[in-house]
């Protein structure tokens, strides 16, 4: 899977992610995502469960799931 093919891209190599980071209160807050990070750790899997099974930050899990609910990923 190629993470270029699958999201738009709003600055040259990134993607939006609503759960970027973290405030010091719990708070997600906005950003990007650098989409060769995506290709270079995730792109060998086929659906967003096994993306989260792989991934170890909570806001790349909620990211996957954030993809899954768009109709993104499977």
């Amino acid at each position: 899977m190629d993470f270029y093919e699958l999201l738009e891209e709003v600055e040259e190599g990134f993607a939006y992610n609503p759960y970027a980071g973290k405030t010091e209160d719990g708070q997600w807050i906005e950003g990007y995502i650098l989409i060769d990070f995506l290709n270079k750790h995730f792109s060998q899997f086929e659906t967003a469960e096994e993306m989260k099974s792989a991934a170890e930050s909570e806001g790349l899990k909620l990211y996957f799931d954030w993809l899954k609910q768009k109709g993104i990923l499977d």
